[in-house]
């Protein structure tokens, strides 16, 4: 009995091991992996799978690394095996490798166009600065593009899919298909709009800056539109003839004009020409300036020299994924993470939606009010008082046409200028860029930044103790309790079989 029980034991551990060799064997032959997010957040789409499927030569991506960069920026393990899933879908169409930046000289890398990112981190006793790199490099029909930097792989397949999509409009002839007219206030191109055409370069449009006054807007070229007082009469009547003509565009426009360079005070825009415009085409910008108790809150030094102070700021708020469009394209991506869309002394937008086919598309939360002239934006003064005696209500920042042609307004000409360097929220620019890849109709690639592969805590501690508490809670039970209840299992299923035996 005994010898039969032990040839069973031999046939099942050699047919395990036979099993796990063909596994492995297979393995190397076919590519195989599990998706168990619920957004399927490591698994390709269906736009990227059609534009494999349109691919008329091959595409090489290298990764161009320092070896071990994935120790300091964790997601990184999942790039090689995200992007594996290219190369196998695509039939041999999709070339991907990796290269050592150790064996580039300096002048290859700069010429490739690789930006190393600096990171200081302990070793033994000391501190130590490493330089690395982590940047992929595209080339598709004889054409190139560089990713100078990867530190995450959230929008990596957006990334993929833009610059893949470029090339092939190249390839194709395409070479003006993504040109963007831009207005600017004077001499803030590069101060205090600095930001814009950079990001609407790497983002892979062309940017035509448009110089006043003007008198005709190509009505095939999308517009971006930012601030108003300095447009004129005439530059504002071809504005809106281009909308007449069904022209896409995307108005960053304040209904107050703000020192942001000075004292921060605020004064009401009169007899704004592109204001008005707008008002016929249903946009009426308030010039009111709302306060909401979600704000932020800016670290400022006190008059009296006591020090430094962090106070609410209610003219600075935060929007809310709770008060945005769902699934509404301009917004992909902004609230992943622990990413809030930053906004400057917004003015309200109330809009003629039957009349227009026009629709909020966000919001402040209810908690908000307006200030109606009179406008006390000192950081030091007690606003916030005002909120317990003064009506409150939820005020629309972003309002959208959808037909004949889309058109965005955002009631905060400074939500992307350098302010957002106080608030370290260039993700504003991100949003910029969605609003004008969904005025060209891009929304299924720019839906692909909806992807969020970081794993969001359950649960926010502002209180450290209690994060204490809960840590040392979690460790008991994992470490001590978890394993006690797995031993004793075992014991008992054990003492079992002995006494059927």
């Amino acid at each position: 009995m005994k010898l039969k029980q032990k040839k069973i034991y031999t046939i099942r551990f050699f047919l395990f091991c036979s099993a796990l060799f063909l596994s492995v064997l297979i393995s190397e032959k076919k590519y195989f992996r599990a998706d168990t997010t619920p957004q399927k957040a490591y698994s390709l789409s269906e736009y990227t799978y059609e534009l494999l499927d349109s691919l008329n030569a091959t595409v090489s991506v290298t990764w161009f690394k320092t070896d071990g960069v994935e120790n300091f920026f964790p997601s990184l393990k999942y790039l090689t095996d995200t992007v594996k899933e290219y190369a196998v879908y695509s039939n041999n169409k999709f070339i991907f490798t990796e290269k050592n930046t150790a064996e580039l000289s300096e002048d290859a890398i700069k010429k490739i166009g690789l930006v190393p990112r600096q990171i200081e981190a302990q070793n033994d006793s000391s501190q130590t600065l490493y330089t690395l790199y982590s940047g992929l490099m595209l080339e598709y029909g004889g054409e190139t593009r560089v990713i100078p930097f990867v530190d995450d792989i959230d929008i990596l397949e957006y990334d993929i899919a833009r610059l893949i999509s470029d090339m092939q409009s190249i390839a194709a002839g395409n070479k003006t298909l993504k040109t963007v007219a831009v207005m600017v206030p004077p001499d803030t191109i590069d101060k205090e709009y600095g930001y814009v055409i950079p990001w609407l370069e790497y983002a892979g449009f062309n940017v035509q800056v448009l110089n006043l006054p003007i008198d005709n807007i190509p009505e095939d070229l999308p517009l971006l539109v930012i601030g108003s007082s300095y447009i004129d009469i005439g530059s504002a009547a071809a504005i809106d003839v281009f909308l007449q003509k069904h022209g896409r565009g995307v108005f960053f426009v304040s209904g107050n004009t703000v020192d942001i360079k000075g004292n921060w005070k605020a004064v009401p825009k009169v007899q704004d020409f592109l204001l008005n415009v707008l008002a016929r085409h249903g946009f009426y910008i308030q010039s009111d300036l709302i306060l909401d108790l979600v704000n932020f809150r800016i670290t400022m030094s006190a008059v009296d020299s006591t020090g430094a102070k962090t106070v609410n700021y209610p003219f600075w708020i935060m929007l809310q994924h709770s008060t945005v469009e769902k699934n509404n394209a301009i917004f992909s991506g902004m609230f992943s993470g622990n990413k809030n869309l930053q906004t400057f002394w917004p003015s309200s937008v109330s809009v003629d939606e039957e009349k227009n086919k026009i629709k909020i598309s966000a919001s402040t939360t209810a908690n908000s009010i307006k200030m109606i002239e009179n406008y006390d934006t000192d950081p030091f003064s007690n606003q916030l008082s005002l909120f317990s005696v003064r009506e409150k209500s939820a005020e629309a920042v972003v309002a959208e046409k959808i037909y004949p042609a889309p058109v965005v307004v955002i009631s905060d000409e400074y939500m992307i200028s350098r302010a957002v360097d106080y608030t370290g929220t260039s993700f504003n620019l991100d949003f910029m860029v969605n609003c004008i890849e969904h005025i060209c109709g891009y929304d299924n690639l720019t839906l692909l930044k909806n992807k969020m592969h970081t794993a969001l805590p359950f649960k926010q501690f502002d209180d450290k103790d209690e994060f204490v508490k809960a840590v040392t809670f979690a460790r008991i039970i994992s470490l001590i309790i978890l394993p006690l209840i797995i031993t004793f299992a075992a014991v008992y299923i054990f003492i079992l079989q002995r006494k059927k035996k």
